[in-house]
């Protein structure tokens, strides 16, 4: 059997096995139901259904992932049916009839039917609990066992007939038997439901459940029932030892999917099965006494609602002591948490969907100069500032549209003071949880951060000495230009004349403060959209944007008029003469333009005009003209 491997035919599952145990149930209970059968042969079928039990739990255990304890519960079982097949085979050879008419043949069978029950009970005790702290196993147990003396109080109801202990005692020993088993059940299926996990699969614990209980009522109903009825009891034992094989099977099937055997959900934080109980013995013990008054069976049901009283009572105490723990814990987690908040340098926003703030930390106070308390119920974009409320908006649009996702992003934002500050946030959504209902924004102050990297950023693009744009800022701008459609561009190469001999015989001093009054000139003469770069030396660029030839001379001649004004440094009165170069294209590289400008520039040097235009004939259908055909031209 341990070979046999389910085959799949028509898209379902067939095992061979239960397949097997299914035939042998139909037909067995079939003809014990329609057709008198020798007790003979329903003991040595029920001996042979419990052998193969017993042989199908040790092929459980034998799994190579089964858990330990999985291993140990169906090892254990396996030896409670052993013991079952051997009260059957007593029965078998001694010939005990069904209903017995000897008492002592029903007391000997009930004894090995105790002790396979005894071996039940305790396998289903000894399954340990999953790891938890003492005092939860302690309420778990306490739990247990006041709802298990409320099944009970319902057995010794239903069991000890009118208000009297039974006279017959082969009847009382079956009647104990039969109530124990059926407690069996109930214990297994309430440590199930509390503790949340099992030695069993589903499947086979549903068939195991079903087996307990239909055994439970045949041994109950062994000596109630008169010869006519054999035939019921006789498919009842025979039953139960089908579904504890098919019990079994199922286990090692399942167990595919679950190699370990164990099943496990999450535990319910509490149970109200033990007030269930409660209120259940109470009524239970009202409506016997009401009845019946104080007689045997009453008195016993006294003591049943005492002591399930006095399990839960105890079991509140515990619960009590916990919730105690706990407060305090919570309390000293408040305190912690507060703390942390109320003294943390970053700001944490609650803000709603729409960016209503809810919640300010006092951090707020420090980075913005506002009261948190004033700043609940304003929008989130008057809190930071208007200046940057589309980057506010836009940070929570994307947060508010990914459920689960958080946005960081540096923001903007204004001191009561005026003062700029930077903050970098991360926005996390919690619109979905129902203990938050909002966006948790996160701000740390990076102004400083901010402030050096656009220092650095300024040192790496700017001329240190005149302010004015380098080279690679020159080239950028230069690039973002290119994406514009039908651009025209004129770029204006400016030498100073003479400039070296201003070094030369006045220092470098004061050259360089002549260069710094050429770079002021020079930015009063442009356009704010206009670019003055300085190359280096006493060489400067001017990136004209949307311009014509004629409008790139006359900034030109602007620039010549500007530098001819004298100057005043440190008492020498100095006028800048320069030599301009113009480019002008519509298509042509920046590199090309500036290539083209030097050459022009040199041309209005050399001759003295100081300026001149290098003129390059427009495309025709896309094809550009040889570079031979340019050159520079006279002024318009």
């Amino acid at each position: 059997m341990n070979g046999s491997v389910p085959q799949r035919h028509g898209g379902r599952l067939l095992d061979p096995v239960l397949g097997a145990l299914a035939a042998v149930a139909f037909v067995s209970l079939a003809a014990l139901l329609l057709a008198p059968v020798p007790t003979g042969v329903v003991d040595a079928v029920q001996v042979a259904v419990w052998a193969f039990f017993a042989w199908l739990c040790r092929q459980v255990g034998a799994q190579p992932r089964t858990a330990p304890a999985v291993r140990r519960f169906w090892r254990c079982i396996a030896v409670a049916g052993l013991v079952f097949a051997a009260g059957n085979l007593v029965t078998l050879v001694g010939g005990f009839r069904r209903p017995p008419q000897d008492e002592n043949a029903v007391i000997v069978w009930t004894l090995l039917v105790a002790v396979g029950v005894a071996i039940l009970g305790w396998a289903m005790y000894a399954f340990p609990l999953d790891t938890m702290a003492c005092r939860a196993r302690a309420r778990l147990r306490l739990d247990v066992a006041a709802i298990m003396v409320a099944f009970a109080m319902l057995a010794w109801h239903l069991c000890v007939p009118g208000g009297s202990a039974p006279p017959h005692t082969a009847r009382l020993y079956v009647t104990v038997l039969a109530s124990v088993m059926a407690l069996l059940a109930v214990f297994g299926a309430v440590k199930l439901l509390i503790s949340g996990s099992a030695p069993f699969t589903p499947g086979a614990g549903v068939a195991l459940a079903a087996g307990v209980v239909i055994g439970s009522w045949s041994v109950l109903h062994l000596l109630n029932m008169h010869a006519s009825d054999a035939r019921l009891l006789n498919a009842a034992q025979l039953a139960a030892a089908l579904l504890f094989a098919a019990a079994a099977r199922v286990q090692c099937l399942q167990m595919a999917a679950k190699p370990s055997g164990l099943t496990r959900r999450r535990r319910p934080a509490h149970s109200r099965l033990p007030y269930v109980a409660v209120a259940a013995t109470q009524v239970l013990l009202v409506a016997e006494v009401w009845r019946e008054g104080l007689t045997f069976r009453s008195w016993g049901m006294v003591v049943g609602a005492g002591t399930v009283v006095t399990l839960v009572m105890c079991r509140q105490n515990l619960a009590f002591a916990d919730n105690a723990q706990l407060l305090h814990r919570l309390r000293h987690q408040e305190k912690r948490f507060r703390s942390l908040v109320q003294h943390s340098s970053d700001l944490t926003l609650l803000v709603d969907a729409d960016g209503v703030v809810r919640y300010a930390s006092p951090a707020l106070r420090d980075l913005l100069g506002v009261e948190p308390r004033r700043a609940v119920g304003r929008p989130l974009t008057s809190l930071l500032g208007p200046d940057d409320a589309p980057a506010v908006e836009k940070l929570l649009a994307d947060v508010v549209a990914d459920p689960t996702g958080s946005v960081r992003r540096q923001l903007q934002a204004h001191h009561v003071d005026g003062a700029t500050r930077w903050g970098e946030a991360l926005a996390t959504n919690r619109l979905d949880e129902a203990d938050v209902s909002g966006v948790i924004i996160n701000i740390r102050d990076v102004t400083e951060a901010r402030t050096l990297q656009d220092l650095l950023r300024h040192q790496a693009t700017h001329d240190e000495l005149t302010g004015l744009p380098n080279r690679a800022l020159l080239n950028e701008k230069a690039r973002q230009l290119q994406h514009e459609p039908l651009r025209q561009e004129a770029v204006l190469l400016l030498d100073l004349d003479d400039f070296k001999a201003v070094n030369d015989e006045l220092g470098h001093s004061v050259g360089d403060q002549l260069l710094v009054v050429v770079a002021d000139r020079l930015r009063r003469c442009v356009r704010p959209t206009d670019t003055v770069a300085r190359l280096g030396g006493d060489e400067f660029v001017v990136l004209l944007t949307g311009t014509t030839v004629q409008g790139a001379v006359a900034t030109a001649r602007r620039i010549l008029g500007a530098l001819a004004e004298p100057v005043m440094i440190d008492g020498h009165r100095l006028t800048a003469r320069a030599s301009i170069g113009i480019a002008v294209g519509s298509d042509e590289q920046f590199d090309a333009l500036l290539r083209d400008a030097d050459i022009a520039m040199y041309e209005a040097k050399r001759d003295g005009s100081g300026i001149r235009v290098h003129a390059r004939p427009p495309s025709v259908d896309g094809v550009r003209p040889d570079a031979t055909a340019s050159g520079v031209v006279p002024l318009p």
